[in-house]
């Protein structure tokens, strides 16, 4: 079975290498074979070919693609406001919803060397006609997490023209650079940013993986990146932000066919399912009484709640 470490280098860096252990092997290594690539050590961004399958990248999108909104920014009280440097729409998505997900987060976490409890949910992310995040910075800090040290970007749909992801102030290998330099007629203007940095073109099913603070600590300027224009056709992504500690959140709650107290029958008889729906079945995350809820009809429900229904289907009687 394939695992996911890291060596350190001369420089004193880190970098991922996978190293081979006794076992009965995993599925990810038998469909398809992973190549981390390093692209720059100022940031540490590292390109993870082949890290999802076309049936993975859609999945994630159907998660979300039916509550996208507007996306936000998030202000100084860890607020979000509606900001004109991100003109996306996205959505986030509970963690450990669906079996593919926690697949997908246990990869992250694998790929990563930080366990999935350190993610935040999942963001759902679509962009086009000219929609983008301007240069920003990931790593901020909070009491929820602590440090928000690394990035997990999964490209799901690639678009026609534009949306790279650039990192304007990163100093690549020489062999990104080169890459770089021959895709010049390939890159937005955003996306070549008149030769500096570097800029990796969406490609799904690929992941960019990077560290927006260094190994003792401090915080890493040079992590700035922008999701430049989506100028043709439409790109979806996926980004997962992992902390230092465990990050809590009341979605990371895996659905099961249960009702947290015995009034829930009772409630769901009297209509409580369809009167009080947040409550009795959930909304992100599964609610109190979706057992007794998911016996009833299911033709109001979301898509969301009717997969909290998934593991009462799942029952044998």
């Amino acid at each position: 079975m394939t695992t996911f470490a890291t060596t350190t280098t001369t420089s004193g860096e880190e970098a991922p290498r996978t190293s081979t252990s006794g076992g009965g092997g995993d599925e990810d290594d038998v469909e398809r074979s992973k190549v981390v690539e390093t692209l720059s050590w100022s940031p540490r961004v590292f390109l993870l070919k082949n890290f999802l399958s076309d049936e993975e990248c859609e999945h994630l999108i159907e998660l979300g693609e039916k509550k996208l909104e507007r996306s936000t920014v998030v202000n100084s009280d860890e607020s979000g406001a509606v900001s004109t440097a991100r003109t996306s729409f996205g959505t986030f998505v509970t963690r450990r919803l669906t079996e593919t997900l926690q697949r997908v987060e246990d990869r992250v976490a694998k790929y990563s060397g930080i366990p999935w409890e350190h993610q935040e949910q999942l963001q759902l992310l679509r962009y086009r006609d000219g929609q983008e995040y301007v240069a920003h910075h990931d790593g901020i800090i909070s009491e929820n997490g602590g440090k928000r040290i690394a990035t997990v970007l999964m490209f799901l749909r690639e678009p026609t023209s534009g949306g790279e992801t650039s990192f304007p102030q990163g100093t690549p290998l020489p062999e990104t650079k080169a890459a770089f330099l021959a895709n010049k007629d390939k890159l937005s203007e955003c996306g070549w940013n008149d030769g500096n940095g570097f800029s990796v073109i969406p490609k799904k099913g690929e992941a960019v993986l990077f560290f927006s603070f260094h190994i003792n600590g401090t915080n890493d300027p040079f992590a700035n990146h922008a999701s430049c224009p989506t100028l043709g056709g439409t790109k979806y992504t996926a980004t997962k932000w992992i902390h230092e500690n465990p990050f809590e959140t009341g979605t990371a709650k895996t659905p099961t066919c249960t009702d947290e107290t015995e009034l829930c029958p009772v409630w769901a008889q009297g209509h409580e399912c369809e009167r009080n729906p947040v409550f009795m079945m959930g909304e992100e995350s599964v609610g109190a009484c979706s057992k007794s809820c998911c016996a009833r009809d299911r033709s109001k429900l979301t898509d969301i709640q009717k997969s909290f229904c998934v593991p009462c289907d799942k029952v044998t009687v």
